[in-house]
């Protein structure tokens, strides 16, 4: 990756690095590598104008109201307002495979599965984006439940024009689903739904 020169956005990590394109684990080889470069029919391109990075459509803020579920850490603010159907930026990681290794007991294990940052980007593939370690702005956005009735964002695939590659994304969900479509006003927490699976696999660990 070549040397990041762009701003960090306030309130970022000191000890984290901050990414402004792909990061790629040396589990990814040149197979799976050749299959991020072939484009689903279902994705969707990042817009011409998107804002360059960091974005100037969020800022990330220490939440400090106690019955905030991540209260004492921080979430993804809408830094103004954004209409339905918005693209806010891309979910950037550690693009790695599912790679099961042993552990002291001889029992098999994935070094990303407890991690909450990784984001699936092809489950038959076994590749995900993990941003545990390194990664962007979205790393900060939170799940819905606990703080809202709904989320007011979502993850989607995306498909980036200028590597000829794809990767996650979030947008302002859109008009006309289910009513949830308002758009996200200036001040208020950009939040998704992690899915019944992140919730099912955190209960097991407990």
């Amino acid at each position: 990756m070549p040397p990041n020169s762009a701003p960090i956005p306030k309130n970022w990590p000191p000890t984290l690095p901050f990414l402004t394109a792909p990061s790629y684990s040396p589990t990814t080889t040149p197979f799976l590598l050749a299959s991020l470069r072939s484009r689903p029919k279902d994705a969707l391109s990042i817009p011409a104008n998107a804002p360059k990075r960091p974005s100037p459509l969020v800022k990330i803020t220490p939440i400090t109201t106690p019955s905030h579920p991540a209260n004492g850490q921080h979430g993804l603010f809408a830094s103004r307002d954004l209409k339905p159907g918005t693209f806010i930026l891309q979910y950037l990681g550690e693009i790695h495979a599912a790679v099961v290794r042993r552990g002291e007991h001889g029992e098999e294990k994935d070094p990303h599965a407890n991690s909450d940052y990784d984001l699936s980007l092809d489950r038959e593939m076994g590749i995900g984006i993990d941003a545990d370690r390194k990664g962007n702005e979205a790393r900060f956005i939170n799940d819905y439940r606990g703080i809202a009735e709904k989320p007011n964002a979502e993850f989607r695939e995306l498909w980036d024009e200028k590597s000829g590659e794809r990767g996650m994304g979030v947008w302002v969900l859109p008009e006309g689903r289910s009513g949830k479509g308002k758009g996200i006003r200036k001040g208020e927490e950009i939040l998704v739904s992690y899915g019944r699976g992140f919730w099912g696999a955190r209960s097991r660990e407990e």
